[in-house]
C-alpha cells in the first residue's frame, strides 16, 4: 500500500544545485577533462583549468562554441559551495595548502548530494510506507545536524552509499517509470539547438 499522504522530504535538506558564485571553482581545478567531445583541452584532475581567472571562468559565455560543452552541463550538486562554507569561505588561491583538503572534502560531498538526490527523486514514486521509512532514515542518514569535513569523509567512505544502492536496487520495478520519463524527449529541438548557458560564473567540468 502507498503511503501517498506522506510528506517525503519534510526534513531540510542542503541545497542539490550549485551555486558557483559561493564556490572557489572547485570543479575547475579537481576534476580532469579529456580532449575529445566534451572538451577542447586535456587537463588532469587537481591542475586549475587554463580558463581560469581568480575563481572565474573567462570563456564561461563562449563554453559551448569553444569546445566545452561537458562544462556547461556539469552540476557539482551544490558539493562546491558547501565545501567552501564548511572551510570558512577559504580559497585555494590564498593558501594552496588548502587546496587538497578542500578538493577531498568537495569529492565526499558530491557523492553524498547525488544519493541525497536520488533519495528525493524516488521519494515521488508510490512507494509502500515501509519503503518510504527506509527511504527517510538512509536520507536523514546522510544529512547529520552539523556536517563537518570530518564528518562528509566518514559518510562517503563509509556503509552509507552501500544501503543507498541496495535500497534502489530494491525497488526494481518503481523505478521503471521514472527511468522511462528520464528517456523520453521533453522537445523536438535537436540537442544542438539548445542553450548552452548555466545559471553561473564559474566554469564547469566533468563528471
Amino acid at each position: 500500500m502507498a503511503d501517498a499522504g506522506s510528506a517525503p522530504d519534510a526534513r531540510d535538506l542542503p541545497p542539490l544545485e550549485a551555486d558557483c558564485s559561493a564556490c572557489a571553482a572547485l570543479c575547475c581545478v579537481g576534476l580532469a577533462m579529456d580532449r575529445g567531445a566534451a572538451f577542447a583541452i586535456d587537463k588532469p584532475a587537481g591542475v586549475p583549468c587554463p580558463n581560469l581567472s581568480g575563481h572565474a571562468c573567462t570563456v564561461h559565455a563562449t563554453l559551448g562554441a569553444r569546445g566545452f560543452g561537458g562544462c556547461v552541463r556539469f552540476d557539482c550538486t551544490g558539493a562546491g559551495q558547501r565545501t567552501v562554507a564548511l572551510f570558512s569561505g577559504a580559497s585555494w588561491r590564498d593558501d594552496p595548502d588548502m587546496l587538497t583538503p578542500m578538493l577531498d572534502t568537495f569529492r565526499h560531498l558530491r557523492r553524498v548530494h547525488e544519493l541525497l538526490g536520488l533519495l528525493v527523486t524516488v521519494g515521488t514514486l508510490p512507494l509502500t510506507t515501509r519503503e518510504q521509512a527506509r527511504r527517510r532514515s538512509l536520507r536523514d542518514a546522510l544529512c547529520p545536524d552539523d556536517m563537518t569535513v570530518a564528518r562528509a569523509a566518514a559518510l562517503a567512505d563509509g556503509p552509507v552509499p552501500g544501503r543507498v544502492e541496495r535500497f534502489l536496487r530494491d525497488l526494481g520495478g518503481c523505478l521503471r517509470p521514472l527511468r522511462a520519463s528520464a528517456d523520453r524527449p521533453t522537445s523536438d529541438r535537436k540537442t544542438s539547438d539548445r542553450s548552452e548557458t548555466c545559471p553561473s560564473p564559474q566554469a564547469r567540468s566533468k563528471t
